[in-house]
């Protein structure tokens, strides 16, 4: 068996348009989409309590890590870093619940390490110092993995498209 390639799996979340993308970065930059949700994808937690919105934005990106370490798989990678990579804050959301969020996931999954950033508006980060740490530590060359990455949403057929599950 052929040895996997290790990679960071980014999930790129778009709050204002309640979605994500979510691809590979390998060390040397190579940016790989893997997959994408439809507009809405995150907005199940309008109007819930804390808790409420916490649980459902925490399992539904947990499905996404899992997803994308499945197409990782696929293609002879693995990931040794996840990194979430979020371009601002939950609209309509309690002010805590990205802290809440990137806590939990930083905190219990320990196996690949995750971090937790912010950045500026549609991802346009030049250097890691433009990436707010919410939880985690941050990789080396984090902006340049968002970025090879934030560039290629432009083409969604490049990207699988993972629908809103039905209510």
């Amino acid at each position: 068996m052929s040895e996997r390639t290790p990679v960071t799996l980014v999930v790129l979340i778009e709050p204002q348009g309640h979605r994500w993308y979510a691809g590979a970065v390998q060390a040397d930059g190579q940016a790989t989409p893997l997959m994408r949700s439809d507009d809405g994808n995150l907005d199940r937690y309008v109007g819930l309590d804390f808790e409420e919105q916490v649980s459902f934005l925490r399992h539904r990106l947990a499905g996404v890590l899992q997803r994308g370490c499945d197409r990782l798989y696929a293609r002879e990678m693995k990931a040794e870093q996840f990194l979430l990579a979020a371009d601002g804050d939950f609209p309509g959301a309690d002010g805590g619940v990205t802290k809440a969020l990137a806590e939990h996931f930083v905190q219990w999954m320990i196996n690949p390490p995750v971090v937790y950033v912010r950045t500026p508006e549609r991802f346009e980060v030049q250097e890691d110092a433009d990436l707010q740490i919410v939880s985690g530590d941050l990789p080396t060359d984090a902006a340049a993995g968002i970025s090879a990455l934030a560039v290629k949403r432009t083409d969604p057929d490049d990207w699988e498209l993972i629908p809103r599950p039905q209510q």
